[in-house]
């Protein structure tokens, strides 16, 4: 039996839009809120297995729908939609338990791809240090001093 994915976009009608049209062919029952408020009563009236939301909303950021998804988090890929390109705050997402992170210059080939990637099970975003360190052995020894 094919499981029939949940989505939930937490975003502006600009960015729905391109999920929205994104997601058209997909089996996937696609809702939209533009609030953390909203995204607060759609996630109590049920489960969803994908959860995009942008980086900031108008009441609040994607650490808030974090921690409204609370226990739920380990079953859902959170995406978040993110217009700062720093480390520290990939790193910061990433070790809250979001799945990835797309720039803010989205289209839809890249909510395509990212989506693909979180139902088909693949393992989320490692952080810049979770990476060197799984890379540090096989670096040269010259490159490790």
């Amino acid at each position: 039996m094919t499981m029939r994915w949940r989505l939930l976009a937490i975003c502006s009608a600009e960015n729905w839009q391109v999920v929205e049209s994104a997601m058209t062919n997909w089996s996937m029952e696609v809702t939209w809120c533009a609030t953390v408020q909203k995204a607060r009563r759609r996630l109590r009236r049920g489960n969803y297995g994908l959860v995009f939301c942008e980086g900031r909303l108008s009441d609040g950021t994607y650490k808030d729908v974090i921690q409204l998804l609370g226990p739920k988090l380990g079953q859902t890929r959170v995406i978040v939609l993110s217009d700062v390109h720093k480390e520290d705050c990939f790193d910061e997402a990433i070790k809250m338990g979001v799945f990835d992170l797309i720039p803010a210059s989205f289209n839809r080939t890249d909510v395509q791809w990212i989506f693909m990637h979180a139902i088909q099970g693949h393992p989320r975003r490692q952080t810049i240090p979770e990476v060197i360190s799984a890379n540090a052995t096989s670096l040269p020894t010259w490159s490790r001093r």
